[in-house]
């Protein structure tokens, strides 16, 4: 949205949306490589976990890309306070798997890390250009 008070907000989020569409390609064309990188046993009950977890995430980043353009500021501010509570589940969650501690684990805790404080860290900056809405009298 052009005069919105969460401009940078909504950077942060269609980012979100595109490393989410990333790992959902991944997800879905080679699910094994990403049970390894984290770390995982790799069994047939895992890889089609993860092959569900991306077609989630691909309607999730789809979401995410609308959300970050379309919505009125209330309706977008709901959205990344849950993507706050998304990104720190998903961190600490990829921390807490079975299996060894692998370098691509730890990529993905700082990723779901990083997003969550990138949003709040975004959420209380007034965007530069951002013109009060004046009350109309009547």
């Amino acid at each position: 949205m052009r005069n919105s008070r969460y401009r940078y907000s909504r950077l942060v989020m269609i980012i979100g949306s595109i490393v989410f569409a990333i790992s959902a390609g991944v997800l879905l064309v080679d699910p094994f490589a990403f049970v390894s990188y984290i770390g995982l046993t790799s069994n047939e009950s895992v890889v089609w976990s993860f092959r569900l977890t991306g077609v989630l995430l691909v309607a999730l980043a789809t979401h995410m890309a609308t959300t970050s353009r379309n919505a009125g500021d209330p309706a977008f501010r709901r959205a990344a306070l849950v993507m706050i509570l998304v990104s720190i589940g998903l961190a600490v969650l990829t921390y807490l798997a079975p299996g060894t501690a692998t370098t691509g684990r730890w990529v993905f805790v700082g990723i779901g890390a990083g997003f969550a404080a990138l949003y709040m860290i975004t959420l209380p900056i007034k965007s530069i250009g951002y013109k009060e809405e004046q009350p109309t009298s009547a």
